[in-house]
């Protein structure tokens, strides 16, 4: 009797879980992976895996993340047991203050352009990753040999990165460098279209020759200055060669189920922490209503988590950040109380100015040596700045413009040299025998969201990772109504949502968009096993693709 041909979600789910003894890796497309996979097979660690795949993402989804953009990495290793967090956030050029955007009539920065860019951080954070964390068996040049190929030989164009180009065909085709850089004529590159970056394989060559130096102190910072003067950009020599990534503790909240350890400050892993924290407080629900009592205390620990971010979090080089008391036991109660499980909160006397949605690209990657890598890479929104590095092939980010307020008095204000609060985080849980699980999303403001959901389905309803990634999900967002100082809030459903969950939300007050979630959130994630059993799965909202060696 033969088998039953599997249907196109079945085929796909084979492709998106990989179980391995030796090694796992998770990524958002194919042929980043696949390098990862070559080289876990090559010796290498879980870092030198993620670092190639990192790199090759850069080049097959452009619109997501690459050398111009900035990178948080967490990193268990497996001699130590020690979970540490790299922050690759890169600041505001130091000629770009508060007093220059007031005389310049600014009320917000850019969203695109030079003046919307900080230091690209994504080198410094792969390198240090290497550097610190990698096996010692590889070389840098190895690593990006992948990249390098796929940059110069060119890669053939999914369907979701195609259509990442269709949606943004006006912002490259503003900008010389963009289209010389992606379009090359074209109106629009197509599903199949090979797109071949033969500037950026350069860049790539010299990184892999020279490290991080290559990129900050070389030919790219002085392009960079060059083409951000004749732009009205700021950026200075300066700004690059000083710039370092910092390699620090990260911050862990412990729950009935494990601890969860995530990237501190400028990264938003707290807002995560802070909800499950919050979740943790509530008293058990119990009644035929219980999944949607549990979704309706999410959206609302959110609202308060987020309100907390924004009055409180920045650059802990200028400001303190009080994660402590945002994460203490009295505070988090404080928070819960005021939860009410009849009625949805409508306004805060927090506001919360949200970073909106954006594209990002994530990986995870263990080893049979313990070692755990949660691995997120981004340009802030999609194609970031929309301008490319003439002769570099480098897209820069539009962090600093996505980011920062010029409100004197918040503590994400610009100031020179500072870096913006970022909505990049991953995550590793471990309990008392190690590792439990590792992973993160893209997504913007929906990444402490789409984690939390995840996480609660994991670790409360003890559903297989690949079954948490593929569940409907929702979003909080602002709303538009200008009426409340809080802002009301509302929350856009997946269109697979059960819609008892929709009428039930509605009851308590809670304002459900129409608008859809489109395709945000791709999320990656692994499982260790109390065996040491490695489990990938990739999200099919992106490209994801999972491998494991045996």
């Amino acid at each position: 009797m033969n088998a039953r041909q599997p249907d196109g979600q079945a085929l796909s789910a084979i492709y998106r879980r990989a179980v391995g003894k030796r090694g796992i890796i998770a990524s958002a497309h194919p042929l980043a992976t696949r390098a990862g996979h070559d080289v876990l097979v090559a010796g290498g660690n879980a870092v030198d895996a993620a670092v190639s795949a990192a790199a090759v993402l850069g080049v097959v989804q452009p619109m997501m993340s690459g050398l111009g953009g900035d990178t948080f990495v967490l990193v268990r290793s497996g001699v130590t047991g020690r979970i540490r967090s790299i922050n690759a956030g890169g600041p505001a050029p130091r000629a770009q203050s508060l007093e220059w955007a007031r005389n310049a009539g600014l009320r917000s920065l850019p969203d695109r352009g030079y003046l919307s860019a900080s230091v690209p951080g994504a080198v410094a954070g792969m390198c240090a990753a290497h550097q610190h964390f990698g096996s010692g068996r590889m070389e840098l040049r190895e690593l990006l040999d992948a990249a390098i190929h796929h940059a110069v030989d060119g890669v053939a164009l999914t369907p979701s990165v195609a259509r990442f180009f269709a949606q943004n065909i006006e912002l490259l085709g503003a900008s010389e460098s963009a289209r010389k850089a992606y379009l090359d004529g074209s109106d629009s590159p197509l599903e199949g279209r090979t797109l071949r970056q033969p500037d950026l394989g350069r860049t790539l060559d010299a990184i892999a020759k020279g490290g991080a130096p290559a990129f900050y102190r070389g030919e790219f910072a002085e392009r960079l200055v060059r083409c951000s003067a004749s732009s009205g950009g700021l950026f200075a020599l300066e700004d690059l060669a000083e710039y370092e990534c910092d390699v620090v503790e990260p911050i862990s909240l412990k729950l009935e189920r494990g601890t969860i350890y995530t990237n501190p400050p400028v990264g938003q892993g707290v807002v995560l922490l802070e909800a499950l924290g919050i979740l943790a407080c509530c008293e058990p629900v119990s009644g035929r209503h219980v999944p949607a009592l549990r979704t309706h205390r999410m959206i609302e620990a959110l609202k308060l988590a987020f309100a907390d971010r924004n009055r409180y979090l920045g650059d802990p080089r200028f400001i303190d950040n009080p994660v402590d008391r945002l994460l203490s036991d009295g505070h988090l109660r404080a928070r819960a109380q005021r939860i009410d499980d009849a009625r949805a909160l409508s306004g805060l006397e927090e506001s919360w100015r949200s970073f909106g949605d954006g594209d990002t690209t994530c990986l995870t990657a263990a080893d049979v040596q313990g070692n755990v890598v949660a691995y997120i890479t981004s340009l802030s929104t999609p194609f970031g700045a929309g301008v490319v590095v003439e002769g570099t092939g480098v897209l820069m980010n539009n962090r600093a413009g996505r980011g920062f307020t010029l409100e004197a008095d918040a503590p994400n204000c610009l100031a020179p040299g500072k870096r913006t609060m970022s909505t990049l985080h991953t995550y590793i849980v471990c309990n008392e025998s190690g590792p439990m699980l590792a992973g993160g999303t893209s997504g913007g403001d929906g990444q402490p969201q789409w984690n939390l959901q995840i996480l609660d389905a994991v670790l409360n309803d003890r559903v297989d990772i690949l079954d948490a990634i593929d569940r409907p999900r929702w979003e909080l967002t602002p709303g538009t109504d200008p009426a409340h100082l809080g802002q009301p809030f509302e929350v856009r459903m997946d269109r697979r949502v059960d819609p008892a969950l929709v009428r039930y939300l509605t009851s308590l007050g809670h304002e459900i968009s129409d608008k859809p979630l489109g395709m945000l959130g791709a999320a990656q994630v692994i499982a260790i096993g109390g065996d040491r059993s490695l489990i990938g799965a990739a999200d099919g909202r992106a490209d994801g693709c999972a491998m494991g060696l045996d």
